[in-house]
């Protein structure tokens, strides 16, 4: 097998199960269903935006979770910017108490401007409680506020359909290959036990697209596409980002040294001159042993 064969084989092989990803979505649904039916009584309305790599089409097998924003109706900000104490976690704490009850058996807390649903098996649900959502939120779009809990609390601006339309951009114009790129990376994580957040991950693989040949973006260069990202991984080490509304995003820790192992088993797989064994041997020191395989 080419290279090409070999990536778009690996590429099939961490990329989350359609089944799977229609049971998060579906299970996103069902969350936001009943808040709707506690916060909008009388409305026929749709209030979630989808987020996160659900949205993106960046999620690996098995699948985690789906995040999605439930936008909150009129008057909530008000309701917890005024609370007697940290507003914020009380929001998140009322929201949790409305999917306890449609989910009485199953784990659910607040984790910082999230509710988490934890499912026994199965892909996990994360509610982001959105605030103040300016017009024109739609099923992949909202601007709004979010709750942070630290620090006593306070409100955190999130365009949330600013980093989809980015995404989906960058996707447009290489093909296909950024959102490979996301895979590939969250899947080398998992195979080195790398610390690194997926927003940081796709943040990296957005800025370092812009780099990237247009002419290379079939699978027959994505060899050289994981070896370079390694080398701009390494680069970009104490780089820091930011998200559409301005939040910087640090790199984090826990992913250096792993970069630099990874980054010289690409490199003597791309200096190989073939595809054969040996190739495959310097591309499982990288993603795992299954590939390949």
């Amino acid at each position: 097998m080419g290279a090409s064969d070999l990536f778009r084989a690996w590429d099939l092989h961490v990329t989350a199960a359609r089944d799977d990803w229609e049971t998060a979505v579906g299970r996103l649904i069902e969350c936001s269903n009943a808040l709707t039916a506690h916060y909008y009584p009388t409305s026929g309305g749709d209030y979630l935006t989808v987020i996160g790599s659900a949205a993106k089409s960046t999620s690996i097998r098995p699948m985690g979770d789906a995040d999605g924003v439930f936008r909150m109706p009129a008057g909530t900000y008000g309701r917890f910017d005024d609370y007697a104490g940290n507003g914020q976690s009380a929001l998140l704490q009322e929201v949790r108490s409305v999917l306890a009850n449609r989910h009485p058996r199953t784990t659910i807390r607040g984790d910082g401007p999230v509710v988490v649903v934890e499912f026994v098996s199965g892909p996990n649900v994360e509610v982001v409680p959105g605030v103040l959502a300016s017009d024109g939120a739609d099923d992949f779009h909202v601007d709004c506020l979010v709750p942070v809990t630290r620090d006593g609390g306070s409100w955190q601006s999130a365009n949330y359909g600013a980093e989809y339309d980015k995404a989906i951009t960058v996707h447009a114009s290489t093909h296909g290959q950024s959102s490979r790129l996301v895979r590939y990376v969250k899947a080398w994580r998992r195979a080195q036990y790398a610390t690194m957040k997926s927003i940081v991950i796709e943040l990296m693989v957005l800025d370092f697209m812009q780099t990237w040949s247009r002419d290379r973006t079939s699978h027959v260069y994505d060899d050289w596409l994981v070896r370079d990202f390694l080398g701009y991984m390494i680069d970009h080490y104490y780089t820091t980002y930011a998200l559409p509304s301005g939040k910087p995003i640090d790199t984090g820790v826990g992913w250096y040294e792993a970069a630099k192992r990874s980054r010289q088993d690409a490199i003597a797989a791309c200096d190989d001159g073939d595809t054969g064994s040996q190739y495959v041997a310097c591309w499982r020191k990288v993603f795992g042993s299954a590939f390949g395989s």
